[in-house]
């Protein structure tokens, strides 16, 4: 073990200046101001959740970012870290010391409601985002979590035989000492993706509170989210910069938080340093040439959904080259933004209604224009003219990790859209009388998480489709999650006002395999895929699909993530636009459903306030039975989005001048693409 090691801190060998870069916490533990954790070498650890022959000299670092009910003191729940590897065994070490005053665990096994934590890790680091495993740990190794796919296989050697957990318990301090044994050597200036999530239950109503390194949950989901933790040994050499953003043109909310910095030698090794609300940004880095990487290119946070926003794209000038310096400090040239304004919108020389007479050439030019302004990886599109598909492409890639082309077999999540097409498949149902919509749905199937409260049993399946069911969006973490939860309260009376709700249609899919006795994908080809020739899509996900799935992002961040392996009639579709049209020509041409189911989707049966509307809130508005439908000065317009934070999607249509527009994407900011796009289409 090595116990001598003073260039660990943040001015390498200067030992003179180690106290002024730390200083004690209340049990004596050095806790580093440097903006990235350092591992140090050392040898000989075992794994029992005692840190006694840890070296001194190691750093810990604070877990400082909150989230629950107010704290009494610094005992009631405080949580630090510290990383050293051992590059003979190939392994990388990690403890955790959590003080907490009121400690707790089942003893009947992991159910979630106990203290315990949750560890993010990412091998490779890349600083195009990838995809990180998390480890779940109490009292010992639950389990060691994989997304689904192949996209980022850079993390796939690690599992439960390669990584190890103890938790230790002395009086008020918990330690969760870990050992993740690499493929790869730990050779110094490496640089990992760590994080955590530490949950502590106290028995006084089993509150949850939460500590996290950096800021914002997901973290699983895109390594970019988490921090870094730079490996360093003896011959280490380590200097600091500093500098500042300009931030004068940009808005209070629009400043960004953090900024890469980019070896030059080695561009595989990055970090981030926090940028505060002045624009003053500095770390410590080992020497060499580095460069800065702009992590935020848009007015709107990367956490944002897009949805309704007004993102615009930044510009960044003086992001060159420069020197880190062995025990000195470097200021580096004043970085200034600026927003580039959002590409203007016009649909040439068209008279009237562009949809109707714009060019191939000119939709092709927005959609170009307009992708790369957002820079949207992928966009499919279809747009109907005079009931004719016009056009029908795909452009881009599948992922920013891979970058391999999109087709028109591409899958996307369709999201929302997926209740406009479970809607139309209530309605076929209807027809032959195998479901009553007005019927309450208890009588069919009682939901036993709403029983305890009598309002429920007025719900009907043409309330759900209206969206005046009471219930939340969602309740719960998504489909089937309902199985294992608690009582879901409702916000008001079903049928007396309009709440938008995912989880309302998800019952109402029970109910209907409850009926059919059939599941929900063979009732979708009985009921769409053949009569409005929707094929080659899915109402779930299987494994079968990965390789035709284009991958969600926010921003330019892919986001890893797990599918609907469970078929959810709120969200769980997937196909693209180039599929999609089938179904939108069929609902525009009256196929597929009697003339009176058509009626019933045409007329309002939720009417929506200004604050409610979901569309343009100038024009009339209204649900009804799974559509939203538009009175514009063009005629109805009847659609639907699907919004999944890395997804956005939308349809609409126009029954009586036979004109459509159907756009799927892979991006948060494909909202504002589309709401560009409608604008381009049918703004005179």
């Amino acid at each position: 073990m090595l116990t001598g090691i003073l260039l660990i801190n943040p001015i390498s060998h200067m030992k003179t200046h180690i106290i002024t870069f730390l200083f004690l916490t209340t049990f004596g533990i050095s806790l580093s101001a440097h903006e990235n954790a350092i591992a140090i070498p050392a040898t000989n650890i075992e794994i029992d959740g005692s840190i006694d022959d840890w070296p001194e000299a190691a750093n810990w670092y604070n877990i400082s970012h909150y989230y629950g009910t107010p704290l009494n003191s610094g005992e009631d729940f405080e949580a630090w870290f510290s990383c050293i590897y051992d590059d003979s065994k190939h392994e990388f070490y990690i403890a955790v010391r959590v003080l907490d005053d009121e400690f707790t665990n089942n003893e009947k096994g992991f159910d979630g409601t106990q203290d315990h934590m949750l560890l993010y890790f990412d091998l490779a680091h890349r600083i195009g985002g990838g995809s990180p495993i998390y480890c779940t740990g109490a009292d010992r190794l639950i389990q060691v979590h994989h997304k689904p796919g192949n996209f980022d296989p850079s993390n796939r050697s690690l599992d439960e035989n390669s990584i190890e957990m103890v938790r230790g318990r002395n009086g008020n301090l918990s330690v969760y000492e870990w050992r993740i044994k690499t493929e790869k050597s730990l050779e110094p200036n490496t640089v990992f993706g760590l994080d955590f999530m530490i949950i502590d239950y106290d028995h006084s109503g089993m509150d949850e509170d939460i500590r996290l390194w950096r800021d914002g949950f997901g973290k699983s989901f895109g390594s970019q989210k988490l921090g870094d933790v730079v490996l360093v040994d003896e011959n280490t050499e380590m200097g600091k910069i500093q500098g500042k953003i300009d931030f004068s043109e940009l808005e209070p909310a629009e400043r960004i938080r953090s900024i890469d910095i980019v070896s030059d030698q080695h561009p595989e090794r990055w970090m981030k340093a926090s940028v505060d609300s002045l624009g003053n940004f500095s770390t410590f880095l080992p020497t060499g040439t580095y460069q800065f990487n702009p992590s935020q290119h848009y007015t709107s946070p990367i956490s944002s959904s897009g949805f309704s926003q007004n993102t615009r794209r930044f510009e960044y000038k003086n992001i060159g080259k420069f020197e880190v310096l062995a025990n000195q400090t470097t200021n580096t040239t004043t970085i200034e933004i600026s927003v580039l304004a959002r590409p203007e919108i016009s649909s040439g020389n068209v008279k009237g209604l562009p949809i109707e007479n714009v060019s191939e050439a000119e939709i092709d030019s927005f959609i170009t224009t307009w992708k790369n302004y957002f820079e949207i990886p992928a966009v499919s599109v279809v747009v109907i003219k005079n009931n004719k598909v016009f056009f029908d492409k795909t452009f881009g890639t599948k992922n920013n990790l891979t970058q391999e082309s999109v087709d028109s077999r591409t899958l996307f999540e369709a999201a929302s859209i997926t209740k406009s097409v479970f809607a139309t498949m209530v309605l076929r149902l209807a027809e032959r009388e195998i479901i009553d919509l007005d019927k309450p749905l208890h009588e069919y199937l009682p939901f036993p998480n709403l029983e305890h409260d009598e309002r429920s049993k007025l719900l009907t399946a043409r309330i759900i489709l209206g969206h005046q069911s009471g219930l939340p969006n969602w309740a719960w973490a998504g489909p089937g999650t309902w199985q294992d939860a608690g009582n879901i309260e409702l916000g008001f009376t079903p049928g007396t006002e309009f709440g938008y709700s995912g989880e309302a249609f998800n019952y109402l899919g029970r109910v209907i395999e409850h009926i059919t006795g059939k599941n929900l994908q063979t009732i979708y080809k009985q009921e769409i895929e053949k009569p409005f020739k929707l094929n080659n899509s899915y109402f779930y996900y299987t494994d079968a699909q990965e390789e035709r799935f284009a991958l969600g992002h926010v921003q330019q961040y892919a986001q890893v993530k797990g599918k609907e392996r469970i078929a959810s009639p709120a969200s769980s579709l997937s196909t693209n636009a180039h599929l999609f049209k089938g179904f939108v020509l069929g609902l525009m041409n009256e196929r597929g459903l009697k003339k009176s189911s058509y009626e019933l989707i045409y007329n309002p049966y939720t009417v929506l306030k200004p604050e409610q509307k979901v569309y343009d809130p100038e024009l009339d508005q209204h649900v009804s039975h799974g559509f939203f439908v538009q009175q514009s000065e063009h005629g109805k317009l009847i659609a639907h989005g699907g919004n999944n934070g890395d997804y956005d999607s939308k349809f609409a249509y126009n029954p009586d001048k036979k004109f459509a527009y159907i756009v799927f994407t892979n991006s948060n900011l494909g909202d504002e693409f589309i709401r560009a796009f409608e604008e381009f289409l049918l703004k005179k």
